[in-house]
């Protein structure tokens, strides 16, 4: 089931009074590591501000049934559902913008191009709308992404659907390259952009 229809993902969303006890917690259990506002502040860390809800709570359910790697004893903890909802609409909803990152030209430019032929038909518009549930990139923190497809590649994360397909036969320096060009976009530039015009299947 996808988690856009999910009825417990539109359930823990619906609108309801939040106790102040539940925001004080999110910053308590979140905030220290990936910030206020959801802009990490150190690398290595996800910026969370702007993701889809749906993604969020899918990676909570995943760090929760120890089926992701964590080594962040919050994560496998567990929130109280006031906690997640607030989590949630606290991240997702955050319009601040992700810093500016050193990226290589080149390494773009290849990534770009891995991009258009590998990722672009779930990771839409540079990274910055999705299908099948997949995250928003755009703008993502370098060290983050790297470290993730190391751990996709050697198989201590679980693929998503179709991810597998898409880094077959994908060497270190293609992904490296493509984590440069996924870090080097702007998180909300506007939509509609080249990169839907390079969705495709596979």
């Amino acid at each position: 089931m996808s988690l856009r229809h999910s009825p417990v993902l539109l359930a823990l969303l619906a609108a309801f009074s939040l106790p102040a006890s539940a925001n004080d917690a999110v910053q308590a259990a979140c905030g220290r590591c990936h910030g206020a506002d959801g802009v990490a502040a150190s690398a290595g860390t996800p910026h969370l501000n702007g993701q889809h809800a749906g993604y969020l709570v899918e990676s909570m359910d995943a760090f929760r049934a120890k089926k992701r790697p964590t080594a962040v004893p919050e994560h496998q903890a567990g929130l109280k559902p006031d906690d997640l909802k607030a989590a949630v609409e606290l991240y997702a909803g955050s319009k601040s913008a992700r810093p500016k990152q050193d990226t290589n030209a080149e390494k773009v430019a290849r990534g770009e191009a891995i991009y258009g032929d590998r990722c672009a038909s779930c990771h839409l518009d540079n990274g910055r709308d999705f299908e099948q549930e997949a995250p928003f990139l755009a703008g993502q923190d370098l060290a983050y992404i790297n470290a993730q497809n190391g751990l996709f590649v050697s198989g201590k994360r679980k693929f998503a659907p179709r991810q597998d397909d898409a880094y077959k036969g994908l060497s270190a320096a293609d992904l490296e390259a493509v984590s440069h060009f996924f870090a080097s976009q702007d998180q909300f530039a506007a939509k509609g952009s080249e990169g839907k015009k390079k969705k495709k299947a596979r």
